[in-house]
């Protein structure tokens, strides 16, 4: 079976809620590593009002077959009503680093 790779972008509202998201992932071997990126910006149209926040980016990388239950805990976890969660495909990467995701994303 061909292993699929894929990295995870959500936001979070401040970084301690996203390193909690985050060592829970990593923690049960669902994603490999996790970046958090700190002091963004976002401008944003919610329930027909125009919101401006600091958020942090949340980007994690992991195998495709891991996509729906990192979905159901985000679910759980996050604490926006309507997170983001996209999935970005990973189309190659250094054999080395590959293979290491595989095992920290393995049983």
């Amino acid at each position: 079976m061909l292993t699929v790779f894929v990295a995870i972008y959500s936001t979070f509202p401040n970084m301690e809620s996203a390193k909690h998201f985050g060592k829970i992932l990593v923690e049960q071997k669902l994603v490999a590593c996790v970046n958090l990126i700190g002091n963004i910006f976002s401008i944003y149209r919610w329930q027909e009002t125009i919101e401006e926040d600091s958020e942090v980016i949340f980007w994690a990388k992991t195998q495709e077959t891991k996509i729906e239950p990192i979905y159901e805990l985000l679910k759980i976890h996050h604490p926006y009503e309507l997170p983001a969660f996209v999935i970005y495909p990973i189309k190659s990467g250094s054999e080395p680093y590959l293979s290491w995701l595989i095992a920290e994303t393995s049983p």
